[in-house]
């Protein structure tokens, strides 16, 4: 079978895996989805879709800042699709989504850098993510967001390691974009497995490429950081 196929084959595989999400209306009821991430995705769809940044909710405990709180994802582009939908329903869609991505993107990076067999890259993928350390970050959507972007950032390092110029543009947007899914703690764990993989690999030009493809995230996470470190004052 070709890539295609196998790509197609979790996409089909994540659907049947989280049937209940996908093909009935149950929504999750319990943990951080409803305590938390609920009432922010609510305040935040609001002031998405009336155009507006949400800077502030009143409803929200005594009021709460919303920009500054970077958990709740307001830069990150998949959140936007979602932000007409319900909340549960909107969360729904984005775990289903970046536990396709996650798939997709472990697939890719078995077959490129560890040249493995369409089939053991295959399995990689649904070990990663239908697995259970995956699977246990579905309660906290904004880690699973990141949490689906590991495989994908050192599929683009690697890809990077071979042409530096204009690759590692690829690399700061895929980093920028798992800092604005609101999990700092995931964005410090890749950046770890970006080291390790790259002293492992070509350590001078892969620690200056990671250090200039950070910096690039670095200003283009700007928007979000800026309120997050005056909140943090």
């Amino acid at each position: 079978m070709s890539s295609v196929v196998h790509i197609l084959l979790i996409l089909a595989l994540t659907l049947v895996f989280f049937y209940p999400l996908a093909f009935t209306d149950h929504i999750l009821a319990r943990g951080d989805t409803y305590s938390y991430h609920y009432p922010y995705w609510a305040a935040r769809n609001a002031a998405l879709t009336a155009g507006r940044l949400p800077l502030w909710s009143p409803d929200l405990f005594m009021g709460v800042p919303l920009l500054a709180n970077p958990q709740i994802g307001t830069f990150y582009p998949p959140n936007w699709i979602v932000a007409p939908l319900s909340p549960p329903d909107g969360i729904r869609v984005s775990i289903l989504f970046h536990v396709a991505w996650a798939g997709i993107g472990t697939y890719l990076l078995a077959r490129r850098t560890l040249r493995v067999s369409r089939t053991a890259a295959l399995t990689g993928a649904v070990i990663f993510a239908l697995g259970g350390y995956f699977g246990a970050h579905i309660e906290q959507i904004n880690q699973l967001q990141g949490l689906s972007w590991i495989p994908w950032l050192l599929l683009l390092f690697d890809w990077a390691l071979e042409k530096p110029f204009p690759r590692t543009v690829a690399l700061s947007i895929a980093l920028a974009l798992q800092f604005f899914t609101g999990h700092t703690q995931t964005v410090f764990m890749s950046l770890i497995a970006l080291g390790v993989y790259a002293l492992l690999t070509r350590p001078v030009r892969g620690v200056i490429l990671l250090a200039v493809g950070g910096l690039i995230a670095l200003a283009l996470t700007a928007p979000q950081l800026l309120p997050t470190l005056e909140l943090m004052e």
